[in-house]
Formats: C-alpha cells, structure tokens, sequence
C-alpha cells in the first residue's frame, strides 16, 4: 500500500502543479483514471488511526476526507474543473502529505 501512497501523491501533485504552472485543465480524465487509487487510499485512511493523532482529531479528518471524497464526484459528475482541482490538490493531497511525513519520519529514526 505504501507505494500506491507514493504514486498517488505524485500524480496528483503533478497534476496541481500542471493545473496552475501550464494551465492544463485535462484533470478530469486524469483524475477519472485514479479513482481506484484515491478510494483504496481513503478506505486504508479509515481503517484506523495509523498516524498515532489525537482520536477526536482522527475523527475530524476522518469526516473530513469523506467530504473530499463526495467533492471529487461531485466535480467529476458536473465536469467543475475548479472543485476537482481544489478537492484532489488541496484537500486530498494534505491527507497523502501526512503519509510522506510519516514514511519520512521513520527513515530518520533509522
């Protein structure tokens, strides 16, 4: 799982960084592609508290990420390119970032 974390991150920040730099807005097809791998994630994300945070925080961002999820239908179903890119870049992206935290944590303890 961790290295579909991996590439989950750098797709979805390469298209973030696609979107503002070239103005690429061919998310949608993109985004359609990787949908099995932003649900896997969210799912695993729900499985539990794997970061060791604060349980009511977890529970926040739990909430939180089913909201993310409901956004990023939400823009594919409408076609909205804005709340795809808001939802996926600075929603989801956060959530995958705390991952990439977490591995690179664990390398430095090494």
């Amino acid at each position: 799982m961790e290295e579909k974390i991996r590439e989950l991150y750098s797709k979805i920040r390469e298209m973030g960084a696609s979107f503002v730099i070239y103005h690429k807005r061919s998310s949608v097809e993109q985004i359609k592609e990787i949908m099995p791998d932003i649900q896997e994630f969210v799912l695993w994300f729900l499985e539990g508290n794997r970061f060791g945070i604060e349980e009511q925080f977890y529970k926040d961002m739990s909430n939180n990420i089913l909201v993310i999820l409901e956004d990023i239908f939400e823009a594919l179903k409408q076609g909205d390119i804005v709340l795809l890119h808001d939802a996926t870049v600075n929603g989801l992206l956060e959530y995958l970032q705390l991952f990439m935290e977490q591995e690179e944590k664990s390398y430095d303890n090494i």
